[in-house]
């Protein structure tokens, strides 16, 4: 037993909320892990963005860059509260232990954490408008809207829990519709304005995600549990490992598109290269030495690969750029 797990087993709800909370986020919402990941996305996106709007112009971190990752912050916190809600009576069942689940935290403490989370975004989103025009508030609207149907399970949550896969790409879309939220905070123009080649790197954001979202559910054979999903079921102990493989194979490829309209340089495609071929370090690892251990260090080295490929871009850019902070 890791030590996170040794002091959330010696919680007790008398325990003070802030470190019930914190056990909470460590379990279900680690910020460590959640702030690295939103400084990759929100500057590869953003300096996407910059680049192809207004290409000879350097790269900037301004107030804008802050508080849309903020934003985009809280956007995936209140999409872990959303996820809490509707899978809490199959975790219940299938996850006795979590703090969750043992009403460490309530699914109404979840709630209004989420609500506060949800008008942080519309407010701030309200008030970033440097072109005077709402734009990033119309994207954060249609960003929370597409959530809400993730909620509702898009109104036929049998028919999707029925189709697994579909049930997965339905809720991996979201991720387009975040790099929309970094276009208009960045740009401050309307999403539907962004250049088709900002559309083809947001789209690598739900392949990225897809590809994590495989890993994080691959196990080994003594793993399975009757009843609770996973892509080795679907796909079969080894099936899934090369699914994950395919994925990645395919954001790979896009990216490097990108890079090549770009004109990015040599550099850029050998660290797109070595970052694969470290990736399948773990690829290896499972399929040769199937156990608990080798599984979950397929979801590492996917956690991994979307850190790092957004990483690649923003430091091309920013090489081929040159980057500056300012506070207007």
């Amino acid at each position: 037993m890791n030590i996170l797990n040794r002091e959330s087993s010696d919680l007790t709800a008398e325990a003070p909320f802030g470190a019930r909370l914190r056990a909470y986020l460590n379990q279900r919402f680690p910020l460590a892990g959640y702030g690295i990941l939103i400084i990759s996305y929100y500057s590869s996106n953003q300096f996407l963005a910059e680049v192809l709007t207004d290409p000879e112009a350097k790269l900037k971190y301004t107030i804008g860059s802050l508080v849309g990752a903020f934003v985009l912050f809280c956007m995936f916190f209140h999409l872990r509260v959303f996820d809490e809600h509707k899978d809490y009576e199959d975790d219940l069942k299938n996850y006795p232990d979590r703090i969750l689940q043992r009403e460490l935290i309530t699914l109404a403490d979840l709630r209004t954490l989420g609500a506060i989370a949800i008008a942080s975004e519309l407010m701030l989103a309200a008030i970033w408008m440097p072109h005077g025009q709402p734009a990033a508030l119309v994207a954060v609207l249609v960003a929370i809207g597409y959530s809400v149907l993730m909620l509702k399970e898009f109104f036929v949550s049998s028919w999707l829990k029925r189709h697994f896969l579909v049930y997965t790409v339905s809720h991996m879309l979201i991720m387009p519709l975040f790099a929309i939220v970094v276009f208009s905070f960045a740009t401050g123009e309307y999403f539907w304005h962004a250049p088709a080649w900002f559309w083809v790197y947001a789209f690598v954001g739900f392949f990225v995600t897809l590809n994590w979202e495989i890993s994080r559910k691959i196990r080994a054979p003594e793993q399975e549990i009757d009843g609770v999903h996973s892509y080795t079921k679907i796909f079969g102990t080894y099936g899934a490992a090369y699914a994950v493989l395919a994925v990645r194979v395919i954001d790979t490829g896009i990216v490097a598109l990108v890079g090549w309209h770009l004109g990015a340089s040599r550099w850029f495609y050998w660290a797109l290269v070595g970052l694969f071929m470290l990736c399948l370090v773990g690829f290896f690892q499972y399929r040769l030495q199937t156990s608990p251990k080798t599984a979950k260090r397929m979801e590492t080295y996917a956690g991994l690969y979307i850190i790092a490929f957004d990483l690649i871009l923003a430091f091309e850019l920013i090489r081929s750029h040159g980057v500056e902070l300012s506070w207007s």
